[in-house]
Parts: C-alpha cells; sequence; structure tokens
C-alpha cells in the first residue's frame, strides 16, 4: 500500500508530506485548494506524460517521491531485479523529478530507472477512479477486461494456452504472408538461379587448379626466352662456343692453382675443397638442364586454352567470389534457393496443417473460455444489481451482452454492459445511456465485487461521488469502508456521508501571502475531522447545529463501522 507521499513545487503544492495509513483515508477541503493536484502528482509519479507547466512558478524543477509496502513485492523485486536495480526488504521508493528544460529523472529505490520500467511496476501499486477514469466503462473493450478480473484465476492457465495458440497462428499466418509470390515471378527467379548453377557447373572447377593455371600459362607464354637461356647455360658450362673457355675448365685452372699452394695455409685448403664440390656439381648439372632443355615444346594451342580458362575462372571470380572455394559455396547457396522455392508449395502445406490444427485447438479453448464467461457472466450481473440498490439504482436492470465471435488473444469473445435504469424501458448500451453518476456507481459496485482478487494494493477515488447525496452517498461510504477492510482505500470527497467513515482525515487548504499561494495538508483528529464535517455540511460558516449534525455522524460512522 502507499505509505508516504512527498511532493514538491507542484502546481500550487511548495511542499507537502502525507503518511497514509490502512483503510480508508479520505482527502477533503474546499473546492481549488489543491485536493485533485495532490492524485496528479501521483499519476505523474506512476508514468503519466508530465509537462513542465507543473513545476511550480520561479522553481527550476517538480519532485514527487512515494514510499510502497506492496503485498506482491516478491513479483515486483524479480522484475526490477531483471534491470539490474538493488531491492530493499519491505518498501518500494519511487521518485520523479520533472525539470523545466523538459528533461525528467525516474528513480527506483534512488536508482535511476526508466519510465517504462515505473509504468510496468506501477499497475501493482494504484488503481484510480475518477469522473475521467470512470469513462473508461464507456470503452467497450474495457468490459472484457473487467468479467476476466472478476472470473480471475478459474481462467488464468486457459487464457494462456489462448494467447500462445493465437500467437502461433498470427506467426504462422505472417511467415505464409511472406511466402506468397507470383508464379511468373517464381519461374523468373528460377531459371536465373538456375542459370547461374549451370554457368558454375559447367566450367567443372576444382580445388587449387587456378594456381597451377598460372603458372602453365606463365611458362608457355615465356617458352621461347626459357629455350634460349637453357640452352645458352649449357652451351657455356661446357664450353662448346669455341670462342670462349668453358665453365668447367675456369673451375680446373683456379684448383690446379689454389693445390699449388693449399699446403701453405689451412684456410686454402678449405677453399680448395669448396672449388672441387662446385666442379664435381657442374659435371652434372648440364646433363639436367640439357634434359630440360631437350624436352622443352612449345604449344600455341595448349597456351589459347589456358589463357581461355583463366578467363572463364575470372569472370566467374567477378560475379560469384574471389576465389574457387567462393564460387562452389555460392553455387551452393543459389541451389538452397531453387530448392526453397521449390519445396515453397510443401512449406506451404506444413505450414496450413499446423495452422489448421492449432486453430481447431484455439477454438475449442475459446469455446471453454466462453461457456465459463457465459456462466459467471450471470453471477457477475446479479452481484452487480444487488450492489447497486444500496447505491438507489435498485430498479437497474444490469445485463452482459454478448456479441459476435471474432477471435483474438483474449479468445473469441466481446462483450458489451448494457443498463435498463428504469422498468418499462428497453436494455440499452451502457456507451449510450449512462450518466456520470451511474458509471461512478457502477465502478464502484465492480470494485466492491472483485476487491478480494484485485491485483492492486490501493484504490484512489477522486470526486466520484458527485451528483451523489442523502442515503446513496451513505450507502457509497459504506461501500469504500467494505473495500477498505481489503484494499487501502485513498478517497478525495466533498460528502460529510463519505468523510464521517474515514479511518484517516486529511484536511486540504490554500493560504496566499499576497504573492504566493500554496497549498497545506492537516491530519485531522477526532475533533478537527467534527469541525471539517460540520463545514461541509453547512458550507463555510460552522455553527453549534452543524457541529451537532457531525458529531451524531461521527458516532452513527463509529458503530457502523464496527459492523462491517
Amino acid at each position: 500500500m502507499l505509505r508516504d507521499l512527498r511532493v514538491k513545487n507542484f502546481a500550487l503544492i511548495e511542499e507537502l508530506e502525507i503518511n497514509f495509513d490502512d483503510g480508508l483515508n479520505v482527502l477533503s477541503g474546499e473546492t481549488g485548494t489543491g485536493k485533485s493536484i495532490v492524485i496528479g502528482a501521483l499519476e505523474m509519479l506512476l508514468g503519466a506524460r508530465a509537462s513542465s507547466d507543473v513545476v511550480r512558478s520561479d522553481k527550476k524543477c517538480a519532485y514527487i517521491e512515494a514510499v510502497f509496502e506492496p503485498r506482491q513485492l516478491e513479483k515486483i523485486n524479480k522484475i526490477i531485479n531483471q534491470s539490474g536495480i538493488e531491492t530493499e526488504e519491505s518498501i518500494i521508493l519511487l521518485s520523479r523529478e520533472i525539470k523545466l528544460n523538459g528533461r525528467n529523472r525516474c528513480r527506483i529505490n534512488g536508482q535511476l530507472a526508466t519510465l517504462g520500467m515505473i509504468r510496468k511496476i506501477s499497475q501493482y501499486f494504484v488503481d484510480i477512479h475518477g469522473q475521467h477514469q470512470h469513462q473508461s466503462l464507456l470503452d467497450k473493450k474495457i468490459h472484457l477486461q473487467l468479467l476476466d478480473d472478476y472470473i480471475c484465476d478459474d481462467i488464468g492457465k486457459l487464457k494462456n494456452k489462448i494467447k500462445s495458440n493465437y500467437e502461433n497462428i498470427e506467426e504462422i499466418e505472417n511467415k505464409l504472408n511472406n511466402m506468397e509470390i507470383d508464379p511468373k515471378e517464381k519461374s523468373r527467379k528460377l531459371d536465373l538461379l538456375n542459370h547461374q548453377i549451370k554457368e558454375i557447373e559447367q566450367a567443372k572447377l576444382k580445388p587449387g587448379e587456378y594456381i597451377n593455371l598460372e603458372k602453365d600459362y606463365k611458362k608457355l607464354n615465356n617458352m621461347e626466352q626459357i629455350y634460349t637461356v637453357t640452352g645458352s647455360i649449357q652451351e657455356r658450362i661446357n664450353g662448346e662456343d669455341y670462342n670462349t673457355s668453358s665453365i668447367l675448365d675456369i673451375m680446373g685452372n683456379l684448383m690446379s692453382e689454389l693445390e699449388n699452394i693449399k699446403e701453405y695455409d689451412s684456410s686454402l685448403h678449405n677453399f680448395y675443397d669448396d672449388f672441387e664440390n662446385i666442379f664435381y656439381q657442374l659435371q652434372d648439372l648440364p646433363y639436367e638442364i640439357n634434359n630440360y632443355h631437350q624436352n622443352l615444346e612449345y604449344n600455341q594451342q595448349k597456351l589459347i586454352e589456358t589463357e581461355e580458362r583463366i578467363n572463364l575462372i575470372n569472370e566467374l571470380k567477378r560475379k560469384y567470389g574471389e576465389n574457387i572455394k567462393e564460387i562452389s559455396a555460392y553455387k551452393d547457396k543459389l541451389q538452397q534457393k531453387v530448392d526453397k522455392l521449390v519445396s515453397r508449395e510443401e512449406q506451404i502445406e506444413r505450414l496450413n496443417k499446423r495452422k489448421e490444427k492449432l486453430s481447431e485447438e484455439y477454438y475449442q479453448q475459446a469455446e471453454e473460455l466462453t461457456n465459463i464467461r457465459t456462466k459467471r457472466a450471470r453471477e457477475l450481473e446479479k452481484e452487480i444489481m444487488y450492489e447497486l440498490r444500496d447505491l438507489a439504482m435498485e430498479n437497474t436492470l444490469f445485463k452482459i451482452d454478448f456479441k459476435e465471435k471474432s477471435w483474438s488473444a483474449d479468445g473469441i469473445d466481446r462483450i458489451e454492459f448494457l443498463i435498463r435504469p428504469n422498468p418499462g424501458e428497453e436494455l440499452k448500451s451502457l456507451t449510450d445511456i449512462a450518466s456520470g453518476g451511474e458509471l461512478s456507481r457502477i465502478m464502484l459496485a465492480l470494485k466492491t465485487i472483485i476487491a478480494d482478487i484485485d491485483k492492486v494494493d490501493t484504490l484512489i477515488f477522486d470526486e466520484v461521488d458527485k451528483g451523489v447525496g442523502g442515503k446513496t452517498a451513505q450507502k457509497m461510504a459504506e461501500k469504500m469502508v467494505k473495500i477498505s477492510r481489503r484494499r487501502q482505500v485513498i478517497c478525495i470527497t466533498h460528502l460529510p456521508q463519505i468523510a464521517s467513515m474515514s479511518d484517516n482525515h486529511f484536511y486540504i487548504s490554500k493560504e496566499t501571502n499576497g504573492k504566493k499561494t500554496q497549498t497545506k495538508i492537516n491530519n485531522l483528529q477526532r475533533e478537527g475531522k467534527k469541525n471539517e464535517l460540520a463545514r461541509m455540511l453547512g458550507g463555510v460558516e460552522i455553527t453549534k447545529a452543524t457541529l451537532k449534525h457531525a458529531e451524531e455522524m461521527l458516532k452513527m460512522a463509529e458503530s457502523k463501522k464496527e459492523q462491517i
């Protein structure tokens, strides 16, 4: 529940702190003192859109802070832990700073948080109902949600199954929509893909082939130079050119000269050995070169074929990959695309069968949910009419009408609340004939019924008593007390009947010093509460008669509260 609310520099509020308690908490005061501003600040703290207009004049920012002691603390802590926010043992601290420049800072337990995170957890804290909020009853989509809130745990698992099947069916339909292709477009794609595959396959590429082709091309393209150079080397080693000495002769002469002096120095002996090794190697080398030279064969046709093969592979590389490995991998991808196009009909058939199976499950589950809703709707109708009798709507007939079915994540039901305020009239849509006061009382009746199962800790009623008085006001007060025994209730009211039943009464006033106006709050004790009731009964002037009446109301309220 909401324990503490602190508001600073917000509209008329310079600084305000309210310590709420269990039971029925009432806020009262004259019109224009800022009672609804307090609730407005709380709404902004819980995620409502903020504007810099709310910042008090001559201030740079507004600040709102609240301490909650939620019943579902473990579930809430699990949510905020997922965002890396540390938890407290028994409380949740929310704060929001609204600056003139439009920037906002939200915090959970003193740690920076997003507004989305606060909205996500605030659903467990407070449910605010006022003249505007009750207009939500005019939205037919809310009617089904309210019925399901009443049924609650009886349909939780069933609704989860329905939602899961619905989402799976939608996913399949999206896939089917994406798989749709025009037959001509399909044929065109297949022709292109098959042409590309055929082009690669006809090349009959082999791993490492391109490197070998480059080697062959280099040799064939330079065959004349190779033949000339190798022949010349052979001749010069053997001395076949009679104009010059052979390399072997020169080496032999050098060895003879070294042999004459090698005994004079060991280093010269080493040089001689090196020359001797080279000499014997040179003797074999001409035979090897000659053998290579004799086997050289210039093949113009092979050169042309090799060049054409290289050009072909280069063209494939330009289109499909930087090397033969990449080209082969690209061909595999092309084949996969072909297979996918060819097998598209098979995939569509499989998906349609899956969709048919899920749809059958969905409608079976949805029909089961409809049966439960129909049965429990009749029960809710009776309970609402019972509660409305206590709220001066004893002749009202309330019906829950099941409309034409349409599938959604919530099942196949569309419902609408119908009422007949007076006997002899026809049932009509709540959205067509209900007044603001009637909407308030219907919502109060609903909240009275579902108070035990509502997940929200605190219910706030913001002047829902407009247009209500006398016995109806008293019954409305008793309903609020009844709800407050199971949930914390905060109510802004102008009715003394409701204020007299409060467990905690806060009086809100406005003070002006000539330059500034600010809202003040006072937690009333019994005597202060009696004076406020007297003011509410008599207007501005408090008389002995209104004080006496206020005392009688307090005693009667104390007696009634003991009976609830």
